[in-house]
């Protein structure tokens, strides 16, 4: 092993400039392996009775002192070890690779593998021995899941069995398996990265078998990896020692590649009160929880400053808490409200917050890791070290009924040891807030095709299950207050035969998205999925033209016939007959997305397939709508004449002029993949008169990975979001943050129509009327229309200026 850490020695001190090249450049050279390393196969047999065995392909490394196992390498009495004669299913996987947000480096030995093939035999005397095998496969690129994750699989050494696995619904979902595991997990710095994170996806398994005959046979099924084996005679205590050496170095090898960055105190702890010293922690309000660090420290104003909150009835309004320990607290800290009380006796219930422990997620950075708060978990820590900042979301869910007013209560934590309190004071403004007329709402894959997408590749698809996770979904984006549904549709509902349209099973997974949205008032009557015309419904007529079709062809060469156009018109009026006899939302056909991958063929892409569509809705009684996002103007203008609402993102880039341009040739602006903040969300596309408004996404990864961390790839962005073990909606920050963005786009139009209403009523020139248009002007002044403009970076406190504002304006108009 002394070579492998050498090796691991060399590569640990070169992470740094390794890593970003490999990242910027996204070369699959990066995980090539040595290859001018010549193997040297240990002496036949082992001199220390050890039987070391390194599974993979022919272009991996092999680990110093282990023989290797390539899927061709067949028994012979010469070599006393390989597969034995039979054509059993068997090939070679290596997971190591660097490449742009999928970076996984292993020791020599975990990083491959081969699954299944005929038995494997060693020649051996007779009699016992422990057999240990390594199995298991971390990721491997592109949206899937390895069979290891979910496939049943077992290995048995003769008729013992080394390791199983069921390859059930039930088991991969388990609660306390390995899916959930990162989950109930709290971030410490002393963390073990690998164990945590890598080890249970490729475990261990191993047993005492009894050897006669001179042989012992490992048999691996189809989906079984093995990526190591050991094998030594009982009492031989050479056997354990080697094992466990080797797990040190696997640990190692991958828990140095990340050492914990700490972050330093963003500033010196101000003097405590002695109050505050005796409870052990310091409790402050912080104003954006994505800021949140374990160097978080308060200033002298924030100790004893209460959380204060204001919000409409039934409005959902949230508040940031930082915890400090001052000594080391050993056992759960919890943090509750009590009931807020106002004047007459009224009151609101301490349950009526929705309080959540903000999770750390271990993020890569060059050198090693941090770590950034990224999920909203319902569950409480298990202690928190001195020093070491944590927090807390306290969302506050107005009861639609609270009488309006002042209101007082706290927030109460405890722990072993610890105890401390923070007044709140919450306002409950005499509003109710509209839905909101912005179509805001993010992206989101189907659940067939993401977090249950390797029970559908097992054909085990748990369907009664996936129907209740889409509503609950779709359900916590109509509480977040979303009025567009983004989510994706699975592949190829129809097929085209001879001018007919047959349905496929896809067909009832589209009903069911369909339905479950009509039955949920903020989407009951249009929802946007997305993207129906790329790979998801044209492709089983016979004469469409796919995206991947154009590369081989000339630019004027890419058109759409005339006999593709005709069976894109027969499927399209086919799905909208459906949809519209059976009182289903009405469907807005996302055509197509980010042409410009595709350069000048995507754009010119772009326009003939909306007008092959444009073709399909003239045919459609009633005709629909249409939307393509873009993320190049230069790209958009060449098929600007042929679309309906045009989506940019704020690289297109967003500015007066673009915008002009879009509506100067007849489109609906929309907006998408501007960041999950609550700027873009409510402020701006207020100011720019935006129709839509979607972000990526609800699940960026497509859930090929572990769901609940980021190590080793950096996987969770933007507003990532996954679920509980109840199959509740796991929220993250960044998805909250947006709805205050609706929120305050709800404020805006709210003071819109009461000021409408009041200048229908006549009333247009009273006072409260004059300040609500000098409200809207000033607000109208302040937002850049070009909006990567520096002016348009606000700070929640000026959010939350205007919003007051805003609020205050309706308020006076609503006395009239």
């Amino acid at each position: 092993m002394k070579a492998n850490a050498c090796r691991r020695d060399r590569w640990c001190s070169s992470l740094s400039l390794g890593v970003v090249a490999c990242l910027l450049f996204a070369t699959s050279s990066c995980a090539q392996p040595r290859a001018t390393e010549e193997y040297q196969a240990p002496p036949v047999p082992p001199p220390d009775g050890v039987w070391r065995f390194d599974f993979g392909g022919p272009k991996s490394p092999v680990e110093p002192g282990y023989y290797r196992v390539w899927p061709e390498t067949t028994y012979s009495k010469e070599q006393g070890f390989g597969y034995t004669k039979g054509r059993a299913y068997r090939s070679a996987f290596d997971q190591n690779r660097r490449i742009t947000r999928d970076v996984l480096i292993l020791d020599d030995l975990t990083r491959d593998g081969i699954y299944g093939g005929p038995p494997f035999r060693i020649d051996l005397p007779d009699g016992k021995y422990r057999v240990v095998v390594l199995t298991g496969q971390y990721t491997r690129p592109g949206a899937n899941r390895p069979d290891s994750h979910f496939r049943q699989y077992s290995i048995t050494a003769g008729d013992t069995a080394l390791y199983e696995q069921q390859g059930s619904v039930e088991e991969f979902f388990d609660p306390r398996g390995r899916y959930f595991h990162n989950y109930y997990r709290a971030w410490h710095p002393k963390v073990n990265l690998y164990q945590e994170n890598i080890a249970r996806w490729i475990p261990f398994g191993e047993a005492q078998v009894e050897v006669s005959g001179g042989r012992l046979e490992v048999s691996a099924s189809r989906y079984a990896p093995v990526n190591g084996l050991w094998v030594f005679a009982v009492g031989n205590e050479a056997g354990p020692k080697a094992v466990k050496r080797f797990r040190a170095e696997q640990e190692a090898t991958f828990n140095d590649q990340y050492p914990y960055l700490s972050d330093e105190p963003e500033l010196p702890m101000p003097e405590l009160p002695a109050g505050t010293k005796q409870a052990g922690v310091v409790m402050y309000v912080r104003e954006d929880a994505r800021s949140l660090r374990p160097g978080t420290r308060p200033v002298q104003r924030d100790l004893g400053r209460p959380l204060r909150l204001f919000a409409s009835q039934g409005e959902r309004e949230a508040g940031v808490i930082a915890v400090t320990p001052l000594r080391d607290i050993e056992g759960k800290v919890d943090l509750v409200a009590s009931d807020l009380r106002g004047a007459n006796g009224a009151r609101i219930a301490g349950t009526a917050f929705d309080i959540r422990y903000i999770r750390y997620n271990e993020y890569p950075v060059t050198g090693g890791y941090k770590v950034r708060p990224h999920f909203l978990v319902p569950w409480r820590p298990e202690g928190m070290e001195k020093g070491l900042t944590r927090g807390f979301w306290v969302d506050l869910h107005t009861p639609k009924d609270a009488q309006p007013g002042f209101y007082g209560g706290a927030l109460q934590l405890s722990g072993p040891g610890v105890k401390a309190m923070l007044p709140v004071e919450v306002r409950i403004l005499p509003l109710r807030l509209p839905t909101a007329r912005l179509r805001a709402g993010v992206y989101a894959g189907d659940l067939a095709g993401t977090t249950f997408r390797p029970f559908r590749t097992a054909r085990n698809m748990p369907n009664e299950l996936m129907r209740k996770v889409l509503r609950t979904r779709m359900e916590f984006y109509a509480e977040q207050g979303f009025t567009g549904l983004f989510d994706s549709l699975p592949w190829y509902p129809f097929e085209y035969q001879d001018g007919r349209i047959e349905t496929t099973q896809v067909w009832e997974d589209w009903l069911t998205v369909f339905r479950t949205a009509a039955a949920i008032p903020n989407f009951e009557d249009r929802i946007f999925c997305y993207y129906v015309g790329g790979p998801q419904m044209f492709p089983k007529c016979p004469h469409f033209l796919g995206r991947g079709g154009i590369r081989k062809m000339e630019l004027d060469e890419i058109r759409f016939s005339d006999e593709a156009v005709q069976e894109m018109i027969v499927m399209t009026k086919f799905l909208y007959a459906k949809l519209r006899a059976g009182g289903l939302p009405e469907l807005t056909f996302y055509v197509q997305d980010e042409l410009g991958n595709d350069g000048a063929k995507g754009a010119r892409y772009g326009r003939e397939l909306l007008r092959a569509v444009n073709r399909c809705r003239e045919a459609v009684p009633g005709g629909f709508r249409t939307c393509i996002s873009t993320l190049r103007a230069s790209i958009a203008r060449e098929y600007l004449n042929e679309a309906d609402i045009v989506i940019p993102n704020s690289a297109y880039p967003l500015t007066a002029e673009t915008i002009a341009e879009i509506r100067d040739h007849g489109r609906t602006l929309g907006l998408y993949n501007c960041g999950a903040t609550r700027f873009s969300y409510g402020f701006y596309p207020w100011r720019v008169g935006a129709y839509l408004r979607a972000q990526w996404s609800f699940s960026y990864d497509g859930d090929s990975r572990d769901p609940f961390e980021a190590l080793p790839s950096g996987a969770r962005v933007s507003c990532d979001c996954h679920f509980t073990p109840e199959w509740e909606v796991l929220p993250s920050i960044g998805m909250l943050v947006q709805r205050e963005g609706v929120d305050d786009y709800r404020y805006i139009q709210l003071l819109e129509e009461r000021l409408k209403a009041a200048q229908d009523a006549g009333q247009g020139q009273s006072p409260a009327a004059k300040e609500a248009r000098a409200v809207l002007d000033e607000l109208r002044a302040a937002v850049n229309v070009d909006y990567m403009d520096p002016s348009n970076n606000w700070d929640n406190s000026t959010m939350n200026y205007y919003r007051w504002r805003v609020a205050a304006a309706a308020m006076k108009l609503g006395e009239r």
